[in-house]
């Protein structure tokens, strides 16, 4: 039973510490200024790549 009850609280903690580790990095993507990129900065980037005509 003890096992049982180890297992189970093994698991919780695997779970909850998944999720808290990835908000943590995406908050710290986020404070970095790398996540996510917005409209205007994709479309510099396809300009700059030749992906975006403007003529279209």
């Amino acid at each position: 039973m003890k096992q049982v009850v180890s297992a189970i609280t093994f698991l919780f903690g695997l779970v909850v510490g998944l999720i808290s580790g990835a908000a943590l990095l995406a908050y710290a993507y986020q404070m970095a200024g790398l996540y996510p990129p917005d409209d205007a900065t994709i479309k510099f980037i396809a300009r700059e790549r030749g992906w975006l005509r403007d003529d279209v």
